[in-house]
């Protein structure tokens, strides 16, 4: 803090008003002629006390040497002085490009400040500035609004899908589940079972919410002091026990249960992997990670690891990572074009694709970037960028990278498709169409889509609901036309 300032036009203030320019003040002694200065300023007693200062201690009076960790002026490199105002003549206006020089601090401090950083990233929301009145609005650009990245930082994060939040319970009132308790226990008790029933009470609109079912479930084993997965498992067969289990189970639970066996067995099932990992939120990768090592005990990314290759565990690597833009994240037109010229150059522009910056960008853009990166790939080269993936990658990795652009281009259409592909199969994939069509369950807005676009898009040029009941029967058709909502 600088001393205050008592010179007016050279001479000291008088008690009665501000002093004429150059008219002596009684006892004041002008300052020797050529000095340039006046006689250090005292203040008086007790004046640093009162303003929690430090004791004053003349500015021009020698300070002695310089103690240990104090701040002593450095050169920059080429003469420039770093202390203000000391530039040689004729570089006044040359700034260095050099950071300010400062004094080590003690040993260690920056090593354990970097194990901290490593340790805790940085938040993903910038600190905003409060309003010091909150009744009062802050004028517009009188705090710093939260800085956007095509990454997805300082925009709200996606929610996670129904089902996979404990805390969505709080928004869920519960429903009296005690006749449809009773209506399960009876169509399994005594000989064979009443699977029309089943279906009834477990595909009902009261249950479509998977908080509401999970409640059924947990009145069920209350009230009867039963396991209804149990119950399910010895009274069902076939693709009807998969179906139902499937359901019952949840969205999350039933997510970990197909990876645990996509994982567990010779071969992966890269399809089963795609479904449940891929095109999801940061929130749902989080909620399937953690729920994976509740279940099985161990982390998901080395259980992959072990299944499959290096290209396509670099692949699911950055998916875990959860670090995907959130859907809210605005489209930077700078940052895409960056993206489809570094996409060009890592795949037609060099020899032999460059796997981890294409990973890179396909797993870091949500669903909206991805899609504005296909439309600019298009236009600025002539070429569609799913032309580009076919002819650049093969196997597993070009059916991952292809996954994610189908589904980022149309959505719908994308959904349609794996409804057809292992319906249609010879043979049929009716553990994969289960997954499929139970994950769709739960999102009504995005199956009505589903189901429009395969009626457009089809190969059999009919509806979802016709192609089921050509190629299914039974009770496991009735409880797939019941999940797609295609009752009679």
């Amino acid at each position: 803090m600088n001393p205050p300032n008592q010179h007016y036009y050279g001479q000291y203030p008088p008690a009665g008003g501000p002093p004429l320019a150059g008219q002596p003040q009684p006892g004041h002694q002008p300052p020797p002629q050529g000095s340039g200065s006046y006689p250090p300023y005292t203040p008086p007693p007790g004046a640093s006390a009162a303003l929690g200062l430090p004791p004053y201690s003349n500015y021009n009076a020698p300070q002695g040497p310089p103690q240990p960790g104090q701040y002593q002026p450095q050169p920059y490199p080429g003469g420039a002085s770093s202390d203000l105002g000391g530039y040689p003549p004729g570089q006044a206006k040359q700034y260095p490009n050099q950071p300010y020089p400062h004094q080590p601090t003690p040993q260690g401090q920056y090593g354990q400040l970097s194990a901290l950083y490593e340790q805790y990233p940085p938040n993903p929301y910038p600190y905003q500035a409060p309003n010091a009145n909150p009744r009062v609005p802050a004028p517009p650009g009188q705090w710093p609004q939260p800085h956007v990245t095509p990454q997805g930082y300082g925009v709200p994060p996606t929610p996670a899908s129904p089902g996979y939040d404990p805390a969505q319970k709080a928004f869920y009132a519960p429903i009296d589940t005690s006749a449809d308790a009773e209506a399960i226990r009876k169509a399994m008790k005594g000989m064979g079972c009443n699977e029309a029933e089943l279906i009834r009470v477990f595909t009902a609109p009261k249950y479509d919410n998977p908080w509401a079912l999970a409640q059924l479930v947990d009145d069920y084993n209350k009230r009867f002091i039963r396991d209804l997965k149990k119950d399910i498992e010895s009274e069902t067969r076939g693709d009807l026990e998969t179906a139902l289990l499937a359901l019952i189970r949840g969205p999350l639970e039933h997510d970990v249960r197909v990876l645990i066996k996509a994982l567990d067995r010779i071969g992966t099932d890269e399809g089963a992997l795609m479904d449940v990992l891929l095109c999801r939120s940061n929130a749902d990768i989080r909620a399937i990670t953690a729920e994976y090592k509740r279940i099985k005990g161990k982390e998901l990314l080395i259980d992959i690891k072990n299944d499959v290759d290096d290209a396509l565990f670099r692949l699911y690597s950055m998916v875990l990572s959860a670090t995907r833009a959130e859907d809210s994240a605005p489209l930077v037109a700078v940052e895409i074009d960056q993206k489809v010229t570094e996409l060009q150059r890592a795949t037609e522009g060099t020899f032999g694709a460059n796997v981890v910056s294409v990973v890179q960008i396909f797993t870091s853009s949500n669903a909206a970037q991805l899609r504005a990166i296909s439309e600019a790939y298009q236009r600025k080269y002539h070429r569609s960028l799913e032309h580009v993936i076919e002819k650049e990658f093969r196997g597993d990795m070009e059916d991952a990278l292809l996954y994610m652009l189908d589904s980022a281009n149309d959505q719908a259409r994308s959904d349609a498709r794996r409804l057809e592909t292992p319906l249609c199969s010879t043979p049929r994939k009716d553990r994969l169409f289960i997954n499929r069509v139970v994950s769709l369950h739960w999102d009504r807005n995005r199956l009505d889509q589903a189901k429009a676009a395969y009626h457009m898009h089809s190969q059999l040029r009919a509806s979802i609901r016709g192609t089921v009941r050509t190629l299914l029967s039974g009770d496991y058709e009735n409880l797939i036309l019941a999940l797609l909502r295609e009752r009679q």
